[in-house]
């Protein structure tokens, strides 16, 4: 007999939440067309006129950007994987995870084919770059909680990174495909916010410490993509995903949402998860703090030497 899954009970009592959570995104969710985003006049073929680095509109900090946001979601396959291993199969968790993937693989389709018709981006490296991506995978070790609460940051996150990759690009077409992205991104983080308040209300205190353990490990799932760390140094210091951010408009939005730190009730380990919480954020305000500064002293100088 196979062994019984540690999360059976919690996900059956939120079925019913996971059901109501999903009837609301199908009625707000808008149907759109990858298609219709991509300047297709601009297109050329490569093996006449192959890509040469002199092509590429976009500055290397949004280039980057684009990279990292498209190589994040051609990791669909590993994600689509932990949705269905660690929610289920069946009713309206296995309904909600084929969704949802179904929803993210629009937004590769989208951005690549954007890429590649504008040819803001090296074709080859940029494949090179899916290869191993998708071939290291994603596979964290977390609970249905774990996964909720993750997913809720990482969706918020993924919004606004978007969002400002769009922006920042000096391009319309480029930013209103990231302002179609976004909006998908956030009806993704509205269902798993809104899951992980029921979640809060069914075991607050396993919630709790779910919660904390995510904010203090937190990773974006492209953090395994070649040169990852380099290219989020870069869209930091452009201001288009740093720590201000990260602590600003993704951890304390959701947390005053969900009135963590007001929950009355919990048992001591999840007291304790919130005392760590706590004193995780003022340190990443401290850091925030600290990396503007940092940043603004180099501008000042930058300006002062042109």
């Amino acid at each position: 007999m196979p062994d019984r899954h540690p999360d059976t009970d919690l996900l059956c009592e939120l079925e019913p939440v996971a059901e109501r959570l999903l009837d609301r995104h199908l009625s707000m969710a808008k149907e759109w067309m990858p298609h219709e985003y991509v300047p297709w006049s601009l297109g050329r073929d490569f093996d006449t006129e192959p890509w040469t680095p002199d092509q590429p509109r976009l500055t290397g900090v949004a280039q980057a950007a684009f990279e990292v946001n498209l190589l994040t979601e051609d990791n669909l396959p590993s994600y689509h994987r932990e949705l269905l291993a660690t929610f289920g199969r069946d009713g309206a968790w296995n309904t909600w995870s084929h969704r949802w993937t179904a929803e993210e693989g629009r937004h590769a389709v989208v951005l690549r084919d954007y890429l590649l018709v504008t040819r803001n981006i090296d074709p080859v490296a940029l494949e090179r770059g899916r290869m191993a991506t998708v071939q290291q995978g994603w596979m964290p070790d977390k609970s249905a909680l774990g996964l909720m609460a993750y997913a809720a940051f990482q969706e918020l996150a993924t919004r606004i990174s978007h969002r400002n990759t769009g922006r920042y690009s000096d391009d319309p077409v480029a930013d209103k495909i990231m302002l179609r992205v976004a909006a998908d991104e956030n009806l993704h983080m509205m269902f798993y916010r809104d899951i992980m308040a029921a979640a809060l209300q069914v075991d607050p205190s396993a919630a709790v410490q779910a919660i904390t353990e995510e904010v203090m490990g937190f990773d974006m799932p492209g953090v395994g993509i070649q040169g990852f760390t380099r290219k989020a140094l870069q869209m930091a210091q452009a201001g288009i995903y740093d720590l201000r951010i990260h602590h600003d408009e993704i951890l304390w939005p959701l947390l005053r949402q969900w009135n963590l730190f007001q929950l009355e009730g919990l048992g001591p380990q999840a007291e304790q998860a919130r005392d760590r919480l706590a004193i995780h954020l003022a340190k990443t305000d401290r850091l925030a703090s600290r990396f503007e500064a940092k940043r603004m002293r180099a501008a000042e100088a930058q300006e002062r030497a042109s």
